[in-house]
């Protein structure tokens, strides 16, 4: 009954496509057209949306155990760049009702034609039972840049998380808008927004250490008459005293490649983007369970 009522909040919430970077650092900012332009002389926008997925991932790590979700958000986002958002999750077969809600903070920019940015502030809360791998953290200070060669639309996330674990996250990426108007020749724009990333991060090792320390006997008056060893040609220099030291160090290597391909469609002030992702983790740590996935996502956003 919770996971109903949890489902039915969720659902009236919705998920926004806007929010300025995904669960997995990269942009969201797409390389093709808005599927809305707000109004010049609006003073802001909301954005509405409900997303769904295979599995849930953070930086390219995930579980061993798959976790379904669907998620849920409102943004609202100034003409001045500034913007708010929530942002909820539920993992399918968990004991809380909400696994996972987001707050953020942000302002977003644009540099010219080709040129645009954004910086954002991400408080996360976690249901007690969770089992989501960013449960270790709490904060998120992100900065994000894309620029527009016209063959290719780079983007640069880094991420800062913090509280609890600090580490600092970068992803790159690459992609074009494909449009697929010409071949539809519809009402509506049809397009593929296909996207190649490398994530990047520091990773904690722990190095152990082994010294061996030769106690030296206490001497006594007798000890220089006494003779040296014991009968087997072997000194007697009294016990050992074995010390272990565990230093740990970050290390800042590539964590994932991935490929991602939404197809976006833009229907009026409505957006749908069914994508599929295929992951590679690489540079695993010991008790690192990720493995090469496919991820099967569906976004739905509504702009006014």
């Amino acid at each position: 009954m919770k996971k109903v009522i949890g489902f039915c909040f969720l659902l009236a919430l919705s998920l926004t496509s806007a929010a300025q970077t995904d669960k997995n650092g990269s942009s969201t900012v797409s390389s093709g057209p808005r599927a809305t332009t707000p109004e010049d002389n609006k003073k802001g926008w909301w954005t509405l949306g409900l997303e769904s997925a295979n599995n849930a991932s953070f930086y390219g790590r995930n579980t061993a155990i798959q976790y379904p979700y669907i998620a849920g958000s409102l943004t609202y986002t100034h003409k001045t760049g500034l913007f708010l958002s929530v942002m909820s999750y539920q993992l399918f077969d968990t004991e809380d009702v909400i696994d996972e809600t987001d707050l953020s903070a942000g302002y977003a920019f644009k540099l010219g034609e080709r040129f645009d940015g954004s910086v954002s502030y991400t408080r996360f809360f976690f249901g007690k039972n969770t089992p989501l791998i960013q449960a270790v953290t709490s904060n998120a200070a992100t900065a994000s840049g894309n620029y527009d060669w016209k063959i290719l639309y780079t983007g640069l996330t880094t991420s800062y998380v913090f509280g609890g674990s600090n580490d600092i996250f970068t992803v790159l990426d690459n992609s074009r808008y494909i449009p697929l108007d010409p071949l539809w020749k519809g009402k509506f724009s049809v397009g593929l927004d296909p996207k190649v990333s490398v994530i990047a991060g520091t990773q904690e090792f722990a190095e152990t250490h082994t010294t061996v320390t030769q106690n030296k006997k206490k001497g006594g008056v007798l000890d220089p008459v006494l003779p040296i060893g014991n009968g087997n040609g072997n000194g007697n220099n009294g016990s050992t005293t074995t010390t272990t030291t565990t230093t740990t160090s970050k290390r800042f290597r590539i964590l994932n490649y991935g490929l991602r391909v939404p197809l976006v469609v833009s229907v009026g002030n409505f957006e749908f983007e069914p994508a599929y992702r295929y992951a590679i983790p690489v540079n695993k740590v010991e008790g690192d369970e990720s493995k090469p996935q496919s991820f099967y996502s569906m976004n739905l956003s509504y702009t006014f």
